[in-house]
Order: structure tokens, then C-alpha cells, then sequence
């Protein structure tokens, strides 16, 4: 793992509140991203799965919450083998709502990882796509 990191930023006509909300709410991450067992708390594993059959689709630890402003996660997937990378969520007061911004770093540099790479790009695209939805 490197310093290889993905960033998009997302506007959101919902406040600050709100979208830590669907952060953090184990029955709002399941509307856009994954659903989770339980709520986000720093310092807490959490486990998300699949919305068709319940699978682990990834895990970690929220690492830092400082409610309505920024979160961090350490975060997997199946096919990093277990090898912990970086999920950040920053949010920031916008005219109109909030914007938010994801960064996730410590990704694979190599030319066998570009496609996962590729893949989690794309699919934070969507999800973040998805909370437009939720507003």
C-alpha cells in the first residue's frame, strides 16, 4: 500500500447534521452505501454487508468522529486481503447545504491493484451519487 488516493467532493442541500447522519446512522447507510449492524462510533469496528444477501462487503474501525465536521475510518474490502487503507470524510458548511469530501488513501500502487483501485473509485462515485437521493 502507498500513498495512492482517491478524493471527490459531493454538495448537499441537507446541513452539516443531516449528512453526518447518513454517515454515521446504521439505518441511513444502508439507504446510499452498505447497511451496517449497528451505528458509527469512534473508536468501534464496524462491519457493512450487502444489501441482497448480507455478506461482509467491508470493515474496519471508525478511528476519529468529531460529529458534523470530520470522521475517519480504517477500511477493507475482500480483495485487499485484510490490508487496512484509509477512509476520511470531511464536511464542510456550502451556501445552500454541505459539502462533503471523501479521500481514501493507502490504496495499491501496483499494476496488479489498479483495476481494485478503479473499481472503488467508481464506486464511490455511486455511492455519492446516492446521497443526492437521501437529501
Amino acid at each position: 500500500m502507498t500513498d495512492t488516493t482517491i478524493r471527490k467532493s459531493v454538495f448537499l442541500a441537507a446541513d452539516k447534521p443531516r449528512v453526518w447522519e447518513f454517515l454515521t446512522k446504521a439505518d441511513m447507510l444502508g439507504k446510499w452505501f452498505h447497511p451496517a449492524k449497528e451505528d458509527l462510533v469512534e473508536g468501534q469496528e464496524y462491519t457493512l454487508t450487502s444489501q441482497k444477501d448480507g455478506d461482509r462487503m467491508c470493515w474496519g474501525s471508525v478511528e476519529a468522529a468529531t460529529p458534523h465536521d470530520y470522521m475517519k475510518w480504517s477500511f477493507t474490502v475482500g480483495p485487499l486481503a485484510g490490508a487496512m487503507t484509509v477512509v476520511e470524510w470531511l464536511l464542510e458548511e456550502a451556501p445552500g447545504g454541505t459539502r462533503l469530501t471523501l479521500t481514501h488513501s493507502g490504496l495499491p500502487d501496483s499494476g496488479e491493484g489498479y483495476g481494485l483501485v478503479m473499481a472503488l473509485d467508481k464506486g464511490w462515485h455511486g455511492f455519492l451519487s446516492n446521497l443526492h437521493d437521501m437529501e
